[in-house]
């Protein structure tokens, strides 16, 4: 005889608990991206932290992490819209003919 499954109630959804076949293949999916995010900073794994700051600087904005081996990790980020072209097209005929190209950036 199989157990019933035994249904939870969360407003009008019904959830199911998942079975232990499911369970077992999420916590492998879980190990594997857990791993893929070890080996993005091999540096910093295994490290203890000391402590975390983080805060507005220049318009700019900085998150440090402090180990207990007196090294640490930072990130910077700074707010950016860049123009790559600017131009005037003419698009009646369903193509884009270009009448006139202002700016366009060299660099990339």
């Amino acid at each position: 005889m199989r157990n019933k499954v035994k249904v939870v109630r969360v407003g009008n959804t019904e959830i199911k608990p998942i079975s232990a076949r499911e369970h077992k293949r999420l916590e492998k999916r879980i190990a594997v991206r857990h791993e893929k995010l070890r080996k993005k900073y091999p540096e910093i794994h295994g490290k203890v932290i000391d402590w975390i700051s983080h805060g507005v600087e220049e318009n700019s904005l900085y998150v440090n992490v402090r180990f207990k081996d007196k090294t640490q990790f930072s990130l910077s980020f700074i707010p950016e819209i860049t123009t790559h072209y600017v131009d005037l097209s003419d698009i009646s005929t369903g193509d884009f003919k270009m009448i006139r190209e202002y700016y366009s950036r060299r660099d990339l």
